[in-house]
């Protein structure tokens, strides 16, 4: 494909024309936002990917989902220098 015209372009979490391909994974965030709002057990979602597969832009639209059904979101940002927990 002429790299000119292809839609697609890795660019840190800048959502791209169309999310192709991630219906799966968006209807199982549907799922699990229903089933926690009706306090049901459910599992949760691990994304693993390497850079630029879109995890950010997928994890920004799961966002939008929870909003929309009236869940509150927080953005917490890892930084490979620091722990994630505090050290006991």
């Amino acid at each position: 494909m002429d790299p000119i015209s292809n839609p697609f372009s890795p660019g840190a979490g800048s959502p791209p024309p169309e999310l192709a391909g991630r219906d799966a994974l968006l209807e199982q965030a549907r799922i699990l936002f229903g089933r926690v709002s009706r306090k049901k057990p459910e599992k949760s979602l691990l994304m693993m990917g390497l850079r630029g597969v879109g995890k950010t832009v997928l994890l920004n639209e799961m966002k939008r989902m929870a909003e929309h059904d009236a869940y509150r979101t927080i953005f917490v940002e890892a930084s490979e220098n620091k722990l994630l927990a505090l050290p006991h």
